[in-house]
């Protein structure tokens, strides 16, 4: 196992904390450069799905766990089992709800996704930034009002948000994976790529 510095930590990094996986989702520094820095960390621990907070000296050494990427397809859900097949062997591997967590609202069948492994085992699955949704269900759309007046949406899958007044059923819309919130209304040229 490699070690690190706290001072060296990116996000979607596996440390090793208490022999349990747990992958850096954010992070910021308190401190000056007179005084001795804090690097303080949102982890989530990879076998639970819990999130965790932690904080740690700059120059604190930890473990950072050697990890495998490899790329999966999200293939079904089988009750709180997520089942995904792995492009490189075909084998079926599976995480279960409470590992996928608030990530189960952007799977989608038959879609690729980042996998991350840890001695062979899946340890969880990584999404893109930002992903393209349809818009279940909205109240009508509204031309000429202010930027800041929102209104709630449905998303396929279930997923609610506030979008902007215009945005009308149907129209498809880019969420923020990490935030869960309206990023921008896809354009045509957009969906034909």
């Amino acid at each position: 196992m490699e070690l690190v510095t706290a001072a060296d930590l990116k996000r979607g990094q596996v440390l090793m904390l208490d022999n349990v996986p747990h992958a850096v989702e954010e992070f910021h520094i308190t401190g000056t450069a007179k005084t001795k820095r804090k690097i303080h960390a949102r982890l989530r621990n990879l076998v639970k799905g819990v999130h965790v907070e932690r904080a740690f000296w700059e120059d604190e050494r930890l473990a950072a766990a050697e990890v495998e990427n490899r790329r999966v397809q999200f293939s079904y859900r089988d009750g709180d089992r997520f089942v995904f097949l792995d492009a490189e062997t075909f084998e079926e591997l599976s995480l279960t709800a409470e590992q996928v967590g608030e990530r189960h609202w952007f799977l989608r069948e038959n879609e690729e996704y980042r996998a991350v492994f840890l001695e062979g085992k899946l340890l969880e699955i990584e999404l893109p930034d930002t992903v393209a949704m349809k818009v279940e269900s909205t109240a009508a759309p509204q031309r000429g009002g202010s930027d800041a007046a929102w209104k709630p949406a449905r998303l396929e899958g279930g997923l609610e948000i506030m979008v902007p007044l215009f945005i009308a059923t149907g129209d498809v819309v880019r969420v923020d994976t990490q935030t869960r919130k309206y990023v921008r209304k896809e354009s045509e040229t957009d969906k034909t790529r």
